[in-house]
C-alpha cells in the first residue's frame, strides 16, 4: 500500500513538473551571464539573450526592465511564431560601479489568447577601477 502511494505521488509529482516547464512558453538558451572583469571607463558591453517561443501559439514580449539604470534592455517587438526565435539585447555601462555587480532584467510576455507572464535574466561581474 505504501509503495502504491509512494508511485501514485511521483507520478503525480511527475505529471506537474512537466505541466510547469511545458506552462512557460518561452525557453531562454540561459538565464544569468556573466561579463567577467569589467574595467569602470571600458564604455558599455552588450550580451544577447536568445529565446525559443516552444508554444503553439504567437509569443509577444510586453516589456523587459532593468533593476537599474546602468542596464538597458531591448527587445523583439515583433510576435515570435511558434517555434522560432527572438531576443532580449542587455547593455551594461560599468561607469560608476565597482566590485561584483549582478543586475536583474525582468522579461514581461505573453502568448496568444493568455495572461501577461514573467521571467527574470541576470547578469553578473567584477567592475574594476580604471
Amino acid at each position: 500500500m505504501k509503495r502504491l502511494f509512494f508511485l501514485l505521488t511521483v507520478i503525480l509529482m511527475a505529471s506537474g513538473i512537466v505541466r510547469a516547464a511545458d506552462d512557460k512558453g518561452i525557453e531562454f538558451a540561459e538565464t544569468t551571464y556573466d561579463f567577467g572583469t569589467v574595467k569602470a571607463d571600458h564604455g558599455k558591453v552588450v550580451h544577447e539573450y536568445v529565446f525559443t517561443n516552444k508554444t503553439d501559439v504567437p509569443l509577444t514580449v510586453v516589456s523587459a526592465s532593468a533593476s537599474c539604470g546602468c542596464t538597458k534592455p531591448k527587445y523583439t517587438h515583433e510576435p515570435v511564431r511558434p517555434g522560432e526565435n527572438g531576443k532580449i539585447v542587455v547593455t551594461f555601462r560599468p561607469k560608476g560601479q565597482k566590485g561584483y555587480v549582478s543586475k536583474n532584467i525582468k522579461v514581461r510576455y505573453k502568448l496568444s489568447g493568455q495572461k501577461v507572464r514573467s521571467v527574470t535574466l541576470k547578469i553578473t561581474g567584477n567592475v574594476t577601477p580604471r
